[in-house]
C-alpha cells in the first residue's frame, strides 16, 4: 500500500515538472505585462482605458486621455480646442 502511494505521488510530482517545463503557463505572462498597465479616464464618457490604447492629446500643458478619437472630438467641439 505504501509503495501505491509513493508511486501516485512521484507519477504526479513528474507529471506536474513536465507540465511546466514543457507548457508555460500564458495567463501569468499576460497578467504581468498588464499588472504594470495605468489606466486613464476619458473626460468625456467617463471610461476607463489602459493608457497604452488611449487616444493621448496635449493641452495647455496638460495630457488629456480618450477612449477614441469620437470622444476626443467630442470634447473638441465643446471646448473649442483648435483642430489639427
Amino acid at each position: 500500500m505504501h509503495r501505491l502511494i509513493t508511486i501516485l505521488i512521484l507519477i504526479g510530482v513528474i507529471y506536474w515538472v513536465l507540465k511546466r517545463a514543457l507548457f508555460p503557463s500564458k495567463g501569468k505572462t499576460i497578467a504581468s505585462e498588464d499588472a504594470g498597465e495605468d489606466l486613464v479616464q476619458d473626460p468625456v464618457c467617463g471610461c476607463y482605458v489602459p493608457r497604452s490604447q488611449s487616444f493621448a492629446v496635449a493641452y495647455r500643458g496638460k495630457k488629456l486621455f480618450f477612449c477614441s478619437q469620437q470622444c476626443f472630438q467630442k470634447y473638441q467641439a465643446s471646448n473649442s480646442l483648435p483642430k489639427d
